[in-house]
């Protein structure tokens, strides 16, 4: 594990309990004690020797030299190379663009190498990195372009043209990344800036643990997304309570002990939700695991880099793990390599934990919960464990989260009943950008953050999630509001009015249904989804929509009965 593999750590015997040994390792005097810290106004549990930035951070994943990091393609990066490309990108950042202390950068772009090198760019040079969904059409980049008021925008190519109208609008300059960059003065090729830069040496910029590192955007009950602003110490606490996590698992020889072994992860979501971000791409980096890039998700090409490149963990969206245990293609390859496959963004149908250990018998299927604004970090669940409780998300995550239910006065509730899950860590996300109203309403006024899912811990302490407060649809894996799908539907001069919900669905977990109100006996349902097309990423638009002519029913205080049309229409659904 490159730079903490000289370590002086205790023996234990592979029976003791997880938590027994995280405990040992973090306490005082061992090499990640923990401590507390008030961290605005507010109890924390921390990391007392931990890295004081992002910048110091990336330092160690030199640890792991020559080996191979990033592979896309033909395209491999030793963590050398990469930690080389992000120190030149960020001097470049600083020297020729200007970037201060502060600065939004945006970051919109696939999965590419240079997505990892521009990340670890733009954190090292004092920036906020402002992580924009890839899927995202003109409108919805340059809605977040303004938002975050960011000046700089890091791109591939077809995300540079879907940003160049608000380019030229808001007159911000764009930095190309992989693609061929066209000749304009707001436009510039990653590969031409970088040239003289000097590897390995980053910017002299002053950061501070508390200081704004990254900003997400996470769709919720309010209609536009909102961006979640976190600290360089809360992805810091996430990345050290992974390391903590390893090497405890190491210690009960539940993890490879051969030296020159390392783990391969295959990765098929998206770097820029925390998923991707944080348990994938940064732990990664961190523990010296090699990552196998797919261009876009397909279960025949996953089995084919599987055993090209001996991968040995998966994680992706629950759709992900079940395409591939469904799939009559599995005996065609070689995928004795693979011993984790775990999933998040959503929840993972009890049956599918089953289908995961019956197709993979040496394989451990695992499940984890988090929000972004948690930085993905609140409970894990593998293994045994997992398939014994497959309705659960597991405990939380020792040694920095702390979960509580509570009802909405605020109040614990006892052992088994339901209530808000809620959560307090180092490692939550700051405030909503701009938003002090929404910040305030996330969070019990003693820094508890109230997560929005209704769930319930039983006496082991595992946790279970059962419905949410929050009006969102999770697609495989991506949040949607509904309200923001709404608000493009009801634009629409033929609609009267509108109401948007999530239907069941054995794949995806969810999709997005609506059923509108029209009098125009011309509109069909496909010309109102293709309009909403031209405003709102595909993930977003409705796979199924009715249209009626009857308004839509009303609750006695003249709203819409929200929940009695969503129950008429799921049972339609289902009875289709």
């Amino acid at each position: 594990m490159g730079a903490f593999d000289n370590l002086n750590l205790p023996s234990v015997d592979p029976a003791t309990p997880l938590d027994q040994v995280i405990g040992m390792l973090t306490r005082e005097g061992m090499p990640f004690a923990t401590r507390q810290e008030v961290i605005g106004g507010v109890t924390q549990t921390v990391f007392a020797a931990q890295p004081p930035s992002l910048r110091e951070a990336f330092m160690m994943f030199l640890g792991h030299g020559e080996k191979e990091f990033l592979v896309y393609g033909d395209d491999r990066y030793t963590f050398q190379d990469s930690v080389a490309y992000a120190t030149k990108l960020s001097q470049a950042l600083v020297d020729d663009f200007g970037v201060k202390k502060g600065d939004r950068v945006a970051l919109a772009m696939r999965n590419y190498p240079e997505w990892v090198f521009s990340y670890m760019a733009i954190t090292a040079a004092g920036g906020i990195a402002v992580l924009m969904n890839a899927w995202w059409k003109e409108e919805e980049l340059a809605w977040a372009m303004q938002d975050c008021g960011a000046h700089l925008a890091i791109a591939d190519g077809e995300r540079a043209a879907r940003l160049m109208p608000a380019a030229e609008k808001d007159e911000f300059q764009i930095i190309v990344a992989r693609d061929a960059c066209a000749d304009h003065p707001r436009l510039h090729a990653m590969a031409s800036i970088i040239e003289g830069k000097k590897p390995l040496q980053w910017p002299a910029v002053d950061i501070l643990p508390d200081d704004p590192a990254m900003m997400l955007y996470t769709s919720g009950s309010t209609g536009f997304p909102k961006g979640a602003l976190s600290s360089h110490r809360a992805v810091i606490s996430v990345l050290m309570n992974w390391v903590t996590i390893a090497l405890s698992l190491k210690m009960l020889g539940r993890l490879n002990s051969d030296p020159d072994f390392q783990p391969v992860m295959l990765v098929a979501v998206p770097f820029f939700h925390v998923t991707g971000l944080l348990p994938v791409l940064l732990v990664s980096a961190t523990i010296g695991r090699k990552l196998v890039l797919m261009h876009k998700w397909d279960v025949e090409e996953a089995f084919r880099l599987i055993e090209r490149e001996g991968v040995t963990a998966f994680t992706g969206v629950p759709t992900m793990s079940f395409e591939m245990a469904s799939s009559p293609l599995r005996s065609k390859f070689d995928l004795s390599s693979l011993v984790d496959i775990g999933g998040g963004g959503a929840a993972r149908p009890p049956e599918h934990v089953r289908l995961i250990r019956d197709s993979f018998k040496t394989s451990n299927p695992g499940i984890g919960y988090g929000l972004t604004e948690t930085n993905s970090m609140t409970a894990v669940l593998s293994g045994d464990e997992y398939v014994d409780r497959p309705t659960s998300v597991g405990k939380p995550t020792p040694p920095m989260i702390h979960v509580t239910i509570r009802d909405g006065e605020g109040r614990e509730v006892p052992t088994g009943e339901r209530g808000e899950v809620c959560i307090k860590s180092a490692t939550n996300f700051r405030e909503y950008w701009n938003k002090p109203e929404a910040t305030a309403a996330a969070f019990f006024p003693d820094g508890w953050f109230r997560s929005g899912d209704i769930g319930y811990l039983d006496a082991e302490g595992y946790l279970y999630i059962v419905d949410r407060l929050k009006d969102i649809i999770i697609r495989g894996g991506e949040n949607i509001s509904t309200l923001e799908v709404e608000a493009v539907l009801h634009a629409h001069p033929a609609v009267d009015d509108v109401m948007v919900f999530g239907l069941p669905d054995t794949r995806l977990g969810e999709i997005v249904g609506a059923v509108a109100v029209t009098t125009d006996p011309n509109l069909t349902a496909e010309a109102l989804i293709n309009e909403a097309g031209k405003h709102l990423a595909s993930f977003k638009l409705p796979e199924q929509l009715w249209l009626v002519t009857e308004p839509l029913p009303l609750i006695a205080s003249g709203k819409i009965d929200r929940k009695g049309i969503k129950t008429h229409y799921q049972q339609l659904w289902q009875s289709a």
